[in-house]
């Protein structure tokens, strides 16, 4: 299996396809097996050098249990660690939630190898209420304590619905490795976003109470972003769109 090391941590991707590099990151809980179950690589495989990974604490990547460990500045890292792995010097990069906000701190230290951001349900401000430690803290200590279960019953309450494909994603997580990431705080890179001159697509969904407002607002503060809304999608079913979100992107990037 293919690992990329950054540091002490071993970092899994899979690649498919020919053309320009495209790097995908997932949001929190997600990994590799997500991407493809839900229809993106094989859409975008046609286009591009599809690399997905799996981010540190997910999939088949290393899963440390310290919370310094799940710092975004190594998070981004990581990301490099790949391409550097494959021998690539630029990528667009499309991140979602988690994945998104690993993408920020990517074009802020290392501008030079992107070609474009798409970054879905996150923004470089972030969130009110996200400079505390992160909320779902409570739900990845439920499912140390009672099992990945559990905790899909919660994010059924919370959420109305889960798809297999995440239902299977929960039962394969690390939950102890869940509760340190959540230790972390997310990065707020507002006094970095002018600096930000990679062109950038963001998208959220409009029943996405978690994320639509800010990342909506967000593009008004980049020198060359643009925004789209996917009707009646909320943050978890945002990530699973491929049919719509893939022409979007196609789209944004043929007009570089």
């Amino acid at each position: 299996m293919p690992f990329a090391k950054n540091q002490d941590i071993e970092i899994y991707y899979e690649v498919a396809g020919q053309g320009p590099a495209l790097i995908l990151a997932y949001g929190l809980t997600g990994d590799v097996t997500l991407w493809n179950e839900t229809g993106y690589v094989d859409r975008l495989k046609e286009d591009f050098t599809v690399i997905a990974f799996d981010a540190r604490g997910h999939g088949k990547s290393d899963k440390p249990y310290e919370a310094a460990a799940y710092d975004y500045e190594l998070m981004a890292g990581d990301a490099i660690a790949v391409l550097d792995a494959l021998g690539i010097d630029k990528a667009h990069y499309w991140g979602y939630s988690m994945g998104g906000c690993i993408g920020f701190v990517v074009a802020k230290n290392f501008s030079d190898r992107l070609i474009s951001l798409i970054l879905g349900g996150a923004t470089p401000f972030g969130i009110p209420g996200s400079a505390e430690p992160n909320p779902v803290a409570e739900l990845w200590r439920l499912g140390v304590q009672e099992g990945a279960g559990a905790v899909v019953e919660r994010i059924r309450e919370l959420q109305g619905s889960v798809s297999p494909q995440y239902e299977n994603c929960l039962h394969r997580l690390d939950y102890r490795a869940m509760v340190a990431y959540a230790q972390n705080r997310r990065p707020s890179l507002e006094e970095d976003a002018a600096q930000i001159q990679v062109p950038c697509l963001f998208y959220a969904g409009d029943a996405d109470e978690y994320a639509h407002q800010y990342v909506r607002e967000a593009v008004h503060k980049l020198p060359n972003a643009r925004f789209f809304s996917l009707l009646g999608y909320n943050h978890l079913e945002a990530s699973d769109a491929a049919e719509l979100l893939v022409p979007q992107v196609l789209s944004f990037i043929a007009d570089l």
